[in-house]
């Protein structure tokens, strides 16, 4: 039959579960942070890309220039 819980052991459990439930709002709060600097390195490296491919089209432009003249 059902094991019967002493009030102790049902304060025990309630509170464990209000603590679970309290770490589990911190993490998700924290994971929602991660998630946001996470897109914004998504967009500071796109940056880079865009900006590092700018600056290898101007170098191979002057090279060009520079052996062809």
């Amino acid at each position: 039959m059902g094991a019967q819980l002493t009030d102790v052991e049902l304060g025990k459990m309630i509170q464990a579960v209000d603590q679970l439930s309290t770490e589990v709002d911190r993490l998700s709060v924290r994971l929602d942070q991660l998630e946001s600097q996470m897109d914004k390195g998504k967009g500071v490296l796109l940056g880079v890309f865009i900006i590092a491919s700018g600056i290898g089209a101007t170098f191979s432009a002057i090279i060009q220039k520079v052996f062809t003249s």
